[in-house]
């Protein structure tokens, strides 16, 4: 079965059962100027963005971390990257501060070496 997008009425359906308008009702989080296109509205879908932080002890892929968010990863889908890691918790959940970013598969374990933090790449519903 293809996958065909139908707009009928300001309304978009995307390969799914799920209805939302072109602008997505303001639901999706932009990862702010840094990343543009993460976590935009594009076409009346909200695009992957880095989630809230995790920390190393909690869990080994971000496959995991979105799970746990109750969402799923996007692998190099956050601007050709699906982590971005942190050296602690306190620089993670600081919006200034500015993480290494890196290109892995979803369920290859999460490069920690000396970080203690990390922000997953996920989709948003």
């Amino acid at each position: 079965m293809r996958c065909r997008s139908l707009i009928l009425f300001s309304f978009l359906t995307a390969c799914s059962a799920r209805t939302v308008d072109s602008d997505c009702d303001g639901m999706c989080q932009p990862a702010g100027p840094r990343f543009p296109g993460v976590g935009e509205c594009k076409e009346g879908v909200c695009t992957p963005t880095y989630a809230e932080c995790s920390a190393m002890g909690d869990v080994s892929t971000c496959g995991e971390a979105c799970e746990v968010q109750g969402s799923l990863c996007a692998a190099n889908g956050c601007g050709g990257f699906t982590y971005e890691i942190f050296y602690d918790m306190e620089f993670c959940k600081d919006p200034a501060s500015i993480g290494v970013e890196i290109e892995r598969e979803c369920d290859d374990p999460i490069d920690w070496q000396l970080n203690e933090a990390v922000k997953c790449c996920c989709e948003q519903e």
